[in-house]
């Protein structure tokens, strides 16, 4: 799911749950909108308040988010819970709780991760996963680090410290930090 038009439409859902207000007298004419008001009420050259949402899983239902390239699907975001707040275009920022991110890389690559944070931001378009990462391809080569960030940018998964990286013939990788291109699938572990 794309964070920005759904917290578009949570904004625009806002005024509906809004507690009942005492209709029986008329508003003084002060209180009414002014010719100068944009139309959401908030005075012309205001900053607009901060939208903040929150979501938990329910049982099996997890909370999602999608990240896609066209018809391309960057990485599928699953997490027991997320804390979020935007406050106008470019803004967002959704922290998560135990995430579990699958990214797509082209021709069939895939990496899946997980660790106990991870936050989104909608200005870089980042995913940084922290406090211990362990991840998996799809074809058997497992992955730790300390923490996890996907450059969207560059189309870049980069590890930062304690980097382990094992291979399905048993082979290991030692270093400080991992560079994968999604791209391409070229793995690079520095020291």
């Amino acid at each position: 799911m794309n964070a920005r038009p759904f917290v578009l439409a949570l904004a625009l859902a806002m005024p509906a749950c809004a507690p009942h207000a005492d209709t029986s007298a008329s508003p003084a004419p002060s209180q009414l909108a002014s010719p100068a008001a944009t139309s959401t009420g908030t005075p012309a050259g205001a900053t607009p308040p901060p939208v903040n949402f929150s979501g938990r899983r329910v049982g099996s239902h997890y909370v999602y988010a999608t990240k896609q390239h066209g018809a391309q699907t960057v990485y599928v975001l699953r997490a027991d819970s997320v804390n979020a707040i935007y406050n106008g275009a470019l803004t967002g920022r959704s922290d998560f709780t135990n995430p579990h991110v699958t990214f797509y890389g082209h021709a069939g690559k895939r990496l899946t991760s997980d660790a106990p944070a991870g936050t989104v931001v909608e200005k870089d378009k980042s995913v940084v996963m922290t406090g211990g990462v362990r991840a998996r391809t799809q074809d058997g080569m497992t992955l730790t680090s300390d923490s996890l960030r996907y450059e969207d940018e560059a189309e870049i998964v980069h590890g930062v410290g304690h980097v382990v990286v094992t291979f399905p013939t048993g082979e290991t990788l030692r270093g400080e930090t991992l560079d994968w291109d999604l791209r391409d699938g070229h793995i690079n572990v520095g020291a």
